[in-house]
C-alpha cells in the first residue's frame, strides 16, 4: 500500500464514521453528543498506537500489530520492512567484517586499525610479530608502543602520500615500510611491511654502482690521456684522426656517465641535516649561465634571457643545487636549435623561491613527460646521444629536489618548447633572502 492511498483510506474512514454518527444523531436527537464523542474515540485510537510505537522504539524486539487497519497498519508495515532490511544489512556487515579479519590475519604485513587520535582499535597477528603490539594494547596510542620520533612526526604531519621508512630501535637491522591510509569516519589503517632484505639489496646496488664507477674512472682517465698523446703524434694523418676523434668522444661520454652515476649514488645516500650550508642561489645561477653561454657557442649560439632576484640565500648543499640548476640549463642548451631563446628565472614567490627554465626547443610529446626523470630514459635515443646527454640529468634533478621536499615541474608542447621549474620551500631560505623580492636584474 502506497502512502497517498493509505491517507485517502484513512480520511474516507474518518469521514464515513462522522457521517454515520451525524445521521444516527439526527434520528436519535443525540448529534451534539455523538459527533464529539466520535472525535474523542478517534483521537484515543491514535494515542494508543502512538504509545505502542514508542514502546516498540524503546524495545524493538516487541512485535507490532501489523493487521491494524488504516494509516497505522501502513506505518507498522513500513517499520517492519525497514527493520528486516537493517537486520539483513547488519548481518552482511558482520559477515564482511569477519571475512576482513580472517583475510588480514593471514596477511604477512602488519595491519593495525587506528581511530582519529591514532589509538589502536584492532590488529592482526603479524602486527605482534613486526611491531611488538598485542591485542591487550587496544585503546592505547600507537606511538606509546612503537617509540620512534620519525613515526610520531609522520602521524602528526598527516601527510601520508609517501610511506615511512623506519628502522626499529629494538630490532637491530630490521627496517619497516609504514603506510597509513585514511578511511571511514576519521579512522586510519596502518600497514607495516618488513623491507630489510630489499633495503640490503638496494644498498648493495648503490655500493656496486659507486664502486664500479669509481674503479672505471682510472682506466678511462688513462685511455683519454693516451688518446691525447696519439692525437699529438699522428702528424695530421687523416686515416687516424677520425678514429681517434670518435674514441675521444666516446671516452668523454663514458666519463660523463660515470660522473653522473657517482652523483646519483651520493644523492641516494642518507641525507644529514648538518650538511646544510649557506648557498648564494643567485651567484650559483650566474655561474651556471656562464658555462651555458660557453657551451652554446659551440652549438651555434642562443639568445639568453636572465631574470635573477638578488641576493637569494638558501640553506642547502652547493654541489647538489649546482647539479640541479646546471642539468636543467644545459638540457635547454642541448635541445634548443641554434638561434633559439632560453629564458632563466630565479625569483621569490609566496612560500619560497622558484627557479624556471623556458626554451624554444623541439618540445616533448605528452606520453614522454611522466618518464623523463627515469634513469637513461630518452625521448629520441639518437638525438640525445648526438646532443651529448647521458640520460641521467633529470634523474639527478629529481633526487636533488626530493632532498628539499620539492619536485620537478615539466610542461612542453611539440614544436613549441619546454618549461622546467621547481620551487624551494621558505624553510630552506635564510633571512637575508626573504626580503629581496624587489632586488632583481635582467640580462639579455
Amino acid at each position: 500500500m502506497m502512502l497517498p492511498t493509505a491517507w485517502r483510506e484513512e480520511l474516507w474512514t474518518f469521514g464515513g464514521v462522522l457521517a454515520l454518527l451525524w445521521l444516527v444523531g439526527l434520528l436519535t436527537g443525540l448529534a451534539a453528543w455523538l459527533l464529539p464523542g466520535g472525535v474523542v474515540v478517534y483521537l484515543l485510537w491514535h494515542l494508543y498506537h502512538l504509545r505502542l510505537l514508542i514502546r516498540w522504539l524503546d524495545r524493538s524486539s516487541r512485535r507490532l500489530p501489523f493487521s491494524t487497519p488504516g494509516i497505522w497498519g501502513y506505518v507498522y508495515y513500513r517499520l517492519e520492512v525497514r527493520r528486516r532490511k537493517a537486520s539483513r544489512g547488519k548481518k552482511q556487515i558482520g559477515r564482511l567484517l569477519k571475512e576482513f579479519k580472517t583475510s588480514t590475519r593471514a596477511l604477512p604485513d602488519a595491519t593495525v586499525v587506528l581511530n582519529r587520535e591514532f589509538h589502536i582499535q584492532w590488529l592482526n597477528k603479524a602486527a605482534t610479530t613486526l611491531l611488538g603490539v598485542r591485542k591487550t594494547d587496544a585503546g592505547q596510542p600507537v606511538t606509546n608502543l612503537i617509540r620512534h620520533p620519525d613515526l610520531r612526526h609522520y602521524l602528526d604531519a598527516g601527510k601520508f602520500d609517501q610511506p615511512l621508512q623506519l628502522q626499529l630501535q629494538s630490532g637491530g637491522d630490521t627496517r619497516l615500510s609504514i603506510k597509513v591510509v585514511a578511511y571511514g569516519q576519521q579512522q586510519y589503517l596502518l600497514l607495516a611491511r618488513d623491507v630489510t632484505e630489499q633495503h640490503r639489496i638496494e644498498l648493495m646496488r648503490r655500493d656496486f654502482i659507486a664502486n664500479a664507477s669509481h674503479e672505471l674512472r682510472t682506466p678511462l682517465s688513462v685511455l683519454q690521456g693516451s688518446i691525447e698523446q696519439l692525437e699529438a703524434g699522428i702528424g695530421g694523418n687523416p686515416e687516424l684522426e677520425n678514429p681517434l676523434a670518435r674514441m675521444k668522444r666516446q671516452s668523454q661520454r663514458m666519463m660523463s656517465i660515470l660522473q653522473d652515476l657517482l652523483t646519483l649514488a651520493r644523492l641516494e645516500s642518507r641525507y644529514e641535516a648538518e650538511q646544510l650550508q649557506s648557498v648564494s642561489l643567485s651567484a650559483l645561477v650566474a655561474e651556471v649561465m656562464e658555462e651555458a653561454r660557453a657551451a652554446s657557442e659551440h652549438r651555434g649560439g642562443h639568445h639568453f634571457h636572465l631574470d635573477v632576484a638578488e641576493p637569494i640565500q638558501v640553506r642547502g648543499q652547493q654541489e647538489d643545487l649546482y647539479a640541479a640548476v646546471s642539468n636543467l640549463v644545459m638540457n635547454a642548451v642541448r635541445y634548443t636549435p641554434a638561434g633559439g631563446d632560453i629564458a632563466v628565472t630565479l625569483k621569490l614567490v609566496p612560500g619560497g623561491v622558484r627557479f624556471q627554465v623556458v626554451d624554444t626547443g623541439v618540445g616533448i610529446l605528452p606520453q614522454h613527460l611522466v618518464r623523463l626523470t627515469e634513469r637513461f630514459y630518452r625521448v629520441d635515443v639518437g638525438r640525445s646521444r648526438e646532443a651529448g646527454g647521458t640520460g641521467l640529468g633529470l634523474s639527478i634533478v629529481k633526487h636533488v629536489l626530493e632532498r628539499y621536499d620539492s619536485s620537478l615541474e615539466i610542461s612542453s608542447r611539440p614544436g613549441a618548447g619546454s618549461t622546467f621549474a621547481f620551487t624551494l620551500a621558505e624553510k630552506f631560505m635564510e633571512e637575508a633572502g626573504l626580503h629581496a623580492a624587489d632586488g632583481s636584474r635582467k640580462v639579455s
